[in-house]
C-alpha cells in the first residue's frame, strides 16, 4: 500500500455524519468544485442559510480561469443550503467542509486556500493542484510531513472530508503556522496526488476504506493504465481480475497488457476472459 494511505488513521479522528464534527451555532464553510455541477452550486447560493461566498481564483494569477474556479461558501450549519451542499460533497465528491475559530474573516480563509492551488513541483516548474477535490485534498493532508499538514490546515480549524464510502472523515487539529514559506510539491506529495484518483475509485467500487486497500490492487490499476485501460467502465468490468486474480493469472494478464498488437478494447476483452 502507498505509504500515504497508511497515515490516514494517524491524522484523523473518526468518520460518520458531518453534523458530529461541526458546532451548530456558528457558520461553517464548503470548498466546492462548482465547475462539475454549476447549476446545483448556483441553486445553493439562493437557498436559506447561505451567508457569503468567494470565487477562489479571483485576484490571483488564475483569474483568467475564473469560470472553472472553485467556490468558498459560508453557510449556517443545519440550514437548507448546508444540507444541500453536504449532499453534493458526500455523494458527488464535489468538495469538503471546515469550521474555523469564531470571527475568522472570510478573506483570510480564502487567502489561505489560494496558496495551495499552484505549487512549485520537483521538476523545476509549477503544478496546478485541485484542492477542491476531496481525493486530492486527502492526499495532500496525508502524504506530507507534520509541518506540511499544519501548513495546510492553518486557520481552517476543523477539517472534514467525504470518503469514497460517502461518509465524512474528521481530521486532527493542527497548530497554524501563519504565513509560513510557500508549500513545495515534494515528490511524495506529487506521487500521492497521482495515485489518489485510482485509490478513490477502487475504494468506492469495492466499498473498501482507503487505509485498507491491498497494495496489489493499486499496482494492478497502474498496470492497466500503462496498457491503455483507463476508463472507469472498463476497469469496472475487470474488477474481479484486479481484486481476485492469482499471481499466475496476473502474469497472463500482464502479457496481454504489454502486447503491442492489441488495442485497449481488445486487451479489455482478453483480460475479462481471464477473470
Amino acid at each position: 500500500m502507498p505509504g500515504w494511505l497508511t497515515r490516514i488513521p494517524e491524522r484523523t479522528r473518526g468518520s460518520g455524519d458531518l453534523a458530529a464534527w461541526v458546532e451548530p451555532r456558528r457558520p461553517a464553510y464548503l470548498v466546492l468544485d462548482r465547475r462539475r455541477y454549476p447549476e446545483a452550486c448556483a441553486e445553493l447560493l439562493g437557498q436559506a442559510g447561505q451567508r457569503d461566498f468567494m470565487t477562489l481564483f479571483a485576484t490571483t494569477p488564475l483569474a483568467p480561469l475564473i469560470e472553472a474556479s472553485p467556490w468558498l461558501v459560508e453557510l449556517e450549519v443545519g440550514s437548507e443550503a448546508w444540507l444541500s451542499g453536504e449532499a453534493l460533497c458526500r455523494e458527488q465528491r464535489l468538495g469538503w467542509a471546515f469550521q474555523p475559530a469564531p470571527a475568522t474573516p472570510l478573506t483570510d480563509l480564502a487567502d489561505h486556500l489560494r496558496r495551495f492551488f499552484v505549487l512549485d513541483d520537483p521538476h523545476g516548474g509549477q503544478s496546478l493542484v485541485n484542492i477542491q477535490d476531496p481525493a486530492a485534498w486527502t492526499a495532500l493532508l496525508t502524504a506530507g510531513s507534520d509541518t506540511t499538514y499544519a501548513q495546510l490546515i492553518g486557520p481552517l480549524g476543523r477539517v472534514v472530508t467525504p470518503t469514497p464510502q460517502r461518509h465524512w472523515l474528521a481530521w486532527q487539529p493542527a497548530d497554524s503556522l501563519g504565513n509560513a514559506d510557500a508549500l513545495p510539491l515534494t515528490q511524495e506529495l506529487e506521487l500521492a496526488l497521482k495515485e489518489s484518483p485510482r485509490a478513490w475509485w477502487i475504494s468506492q467500487a469495492t466499498e473498501t476504506p482507503l487505509p485498507a486497500l491491498p497494495p496489489e490492487w493499486l499496482e494492478r490499476l497502474i498496470c492497466l493504465a500503462a496498457g491503455g485501460i483507463t476508463h472507469g467502465r472498463d476497469r469496472t468490468r475487470l474488477l474481479p481480475l484486479i481484486c481476485q486474480a492469482s499471481d499466475a493469472t496476473w502474469r497472463d494478464a500482464q502479457a496481454i497488457l504489454v502486447d503491442p498488437s492489441l488495442t485497449a478494447v481488445q486487451k479489455t476483452g482478453e483480460l475479462e476472459r481471464l477473470s
